[in-house]
């Protein structure tokens, strides 16, 4: 090629080279500008969500809200995009297992069915007995006075599989109206290798934004397992992604509209009295509203709001 002889080319040719040489270049650079722009605005909105949930959790703070009143202030923090008192919200609520599971029992009473409906469940494949411990304890709720069997109304979770029904039930006092129950596959099971942990949880990840995008959920709660941290992640992209959606397609920011989807609270374990959970300390930068339960932790952490439901109950 040092020796090929440039002049034996066609003046044509050549300017047909050095224009095509001179379009690829800046096609490159206007590719590589728009991707820097794309990345500029795609950043700036995602810390603009990220602020606005902050902001919004100081104001709850400051304004001294239990989280009872919390959970009812959370899908509308402004006075101006307070909805009727006819609008329900759709409420995804994640079993986590164990005393998780236990946990979750308890703070759903304090969500108003007439508020929080429909009720979805979603629990990890490997976990068999969520279920069946809810489905229990609100059949021995429906045996007790009314008043407590209305807040279980249409919250009764529909079987997983068969094996999950207790044998011993009556049909009879199975309420009619149920609510859904989703399953996905765990991040990393228990004593699972980190190698193979990768691919896991990049199917848990798949399965979690494609049913949660199926649902829908104006809110999400969910109390401490790490399982929570995906759902939790694959909520505020999503959140993010519909941002974006809505600026384009309506020239404004979609905060203004009263039907925000992918809300998430977090609520912490109970037994998390001086220092957050691993779970809690991820999703503490993005979750909607940060739920504890002792004073202590409101002390270190300007951002969380107090719970004693749980105490009470289980002094009792």
């Amino acid at each position: 090629l040092a020796t090929y002889d440039v002049q034996a080319i066609p003046p044509a040719t050549l300017s047909r080279i050095t224009m095509g040489v001179m379009l690829l270049s800046i096609g490159a650079t206007a590719a590589s500008s728009i991707i820097v722009v794309i990345t500029t605005f795609i950043s700036l909105r995602i810390l603009s969500i990220v602020r606005c949930i902050h902001s919004n959790r100081r104001k709850r703070r400051r304004r001294g809200e239990e989280s009872s009143s919390s959970y009812s202030h959370l899908q509308h923090t402004d006075e101006k995009n307070r909805p009727s008192s006819s609008s329900t919200f759709k409420t995804v609520v994640f079993l986590g297992s164990g005393g998780h599971t236990t946990e979750m029992i308890q703070l759903l009473q304090q969500l108003n069915p007439k508020i929080y409906a429909p009720i979805v469940y979603i629990v990890a494949k490997s976990d068999v007995t969520s279920i069946p411990r809810l489905q229990r304890y609100i059949l021995s709720c429906a045996t007790q006075d009314g008043d407590n069997n209305q807040q279980w109304e249409g919250r009764y979770p529909k079987c997983v599989n068969d094996t999950a029904k207790n044998s011993t039930d009556d049909d009879a006092t199975i309420p009619q109206a149920q609510a859904q129950v989703h399953t996905l596959p765990r991040a990393r099971e228990v004593h699972q290798s980190y190698i193979s942990s990768i691919f896991t949880t990049l199917h848990s990840t798949y399965r979690t934004v494609q049913l949660l995008w199926k649902i829908q959920p104006q809110l999400i709660v969910t109390n401490g397992p790490g399982t929570c941290v995906p759902i939790v992640y694959c909520a505020f992209i999503l959140r993010c992604l519909f941002s974006f959606l809505h600026l384009i397609r309506f020239g404004k920011d979609s905060s203004s509209s009263t039907k925000i989807l992918f809300r998430t609270i977090f609520i912490e374990s109970l037994c998390r009295v001086k220092t957050l959970s691993l779970s809690g300390k991820l999703v503490y930068p993005i979750v909607d509203s940060f739920v504890v339960h002792w004073p202590s932790l409101m002390e270190m952490y300007d951002k969380v709001e107090i719970c004693d439901a749980l105490v009470p109950s289980l002094d009792s």
